[in-house]
């Protein structure tokens, strides 16, 4: 399973614009360096990319207790 962020404002997944990442962890660090709300995706080996989850302010607070993200 890959992971890949972009901006949740963006209304469809962008496989050439959006940053890809090595985990989930990966990813919410990759959401917070962007600075604003993003989506994380979910993107399975086959099949289409699936929203996974919302980055923002609530969830790098939650992610940062539950996954360590910022130590």
């Amino acid at each position: 399973m890959t992971f890949a962020v972009q901006p949740a404002y963006w209304s469809k997944f962008d496989q050439h614009a959006c940053w890809w990442a090595e985990s989930i962890n990966h990813a919410y660090r990759i959401a917070q360096f962007w600075g604003e709300p993003c989506m994380i995706w979910m993107c399975p080996e086959k099949g289409e990319p699936v929203r996974w989850c919302r980055a923002d302010a609530n969830t790098d607070a939650i992610a940062d207790l539950v996954f360590g993200v910022g130590k």
